[in-house]
């Protein structure tokens, strides 16, 4: 009797640790239907449009290949020891590459650098394809490449990793760090953007942008901003309001009013140049440097005379050009 009893309690307390198991267990994926989780991927994206993220670019050699690749997914871990980690997707030429390795650079890319993000986020066609015949670079610790002109650069060891969904997540512990005065790129809203922009675009937002800042180029920068961002039908009437506004809440400090014509000329000079330069990522200083003749602010005099510009009917509405038709 004491046997069976005993052998009642083990089933008992073995169902229970089961059925306990399976209560607080969290949500199984393969109790998820494929729409549910395609769902969840969506919102989290949504969302991580809105967060900035630094773009790197991760470097590797055996001492015959050399492999980079650009990663968004990218932090500090720790100080003690100093641990960083960043992710790319599996499988890859690259990933195969750090399993023998186990050392990589980690560089953070400049503002001027967008087209170097571009370059190593494509894929590699050809097992011997080198990656930086034309991409301007030094040798650091164990022959790593070490691209030029970096915001800052990382040179890690391989500390551990791990695979998580389809990509492998590397731990890697600084043995040397070296930063500039670089201003870095930020990728953000699907375009490449820099720091400088969320400060400035917050600045003139909350009307607490210098008057003296307020310059043509800072009128470019905005529109710019605006057009990249929200794409033109709803980027007008915000370009519009921001200028008025920031207008009326500095009067007395600035000496011209809001003009109607001027804003609009610009604001499709600037989409106009957005458009060529299609196909291409790049950052409001690349854009600019692109297309030098936005920076001039008498270049609306090529299409319109000073008289239709002067006239309440140009500051009140937009007209057309008296001078040659737009682009």
């Amino acid at each position: 009797m004491k046997k069976l009893c005993s052998t009642m309690l083990l089933l008992r307390n073995s169902v229970l640790r089961v059925w306990r198991r399976e209560l607080y267990a969290p949500h199984r994926e393969a109790d998820v239907s494929n729409s549910e989780l395609g769902s969840r991927a969506e919102k989290l994206l949504a969302v991580m449009r809105h967060v900035p993220s630094a773009v790197v670019v991760v470097t590797t050699s055996d001492g015959v290949r050399k492999r980079g690749v650009t990663s968004s997914s990218f932090a500090s871990v720790s100080l003690t020891p100093p641990i960083v980690f960043f992710a790319i997707k599996m499988p890859s030429r690259m990933d195969n590459l750090l399993t023998v390795t186990r050392k990589f650079a980690i560089q953070v890319l400049a503002e001027t650098q967008s087209d170097i993000s571009k370059h190593f986020s494509l894929k590699v066609s050809v097992e011997d394809q080198d990656q930086f015949a034309f991409i301007p670079h030094s040798v650091g610790l164990w022959g790593l490449p070490i691209i030029n002109g970096c915001a800052a650069t990382l040179q890690c060891e391989a500390d551990s990793e791990h695979c998580v969904g389809d990509h492998h997540v590397w731990y890697g512990k600084v043995v040397d760090a070296i930063s500039t005065n670089q201003t870095p790129l930020l990728y953000y809203a699907r375009s490449y953007r820099t720091v400088g922009d969320y400060a400035f675009m917050k600045a003139f937002e909350d009307v607490t942008l210098a008057t003296e800042d307020w310059t043509h180029e800072a009128h470019i920068r905005m529109a710019w901003n605006y057009l990249v961002k929200h794409g033109k039908q709803e980027a007008v009437p915000l370009i519009k309001y921001g200028i008025q506004n920031y207008t009326e809440q500095n009067k007395g400090k600035i000496k011209n009013t809001y003009n109607d014509t001027i804003t609009v000329f610009f604001i499709h000079m600037i989409e106009w140049a957005i458009q060529q330069f299609k196909g291409r990522p790049h950052t409001f200083e690349e854009f600019l440097q692109a297309n030098p003749q936005l920076s001039e602010s008498k270049l609306i005099y090529q299409y319109y005379s000073p008289h239709a510009l002067g006239s309440d009917t140009a500051k009140k509405r937009w007209i057309q050009p008296d001078i040659q038709p737009l682009p």
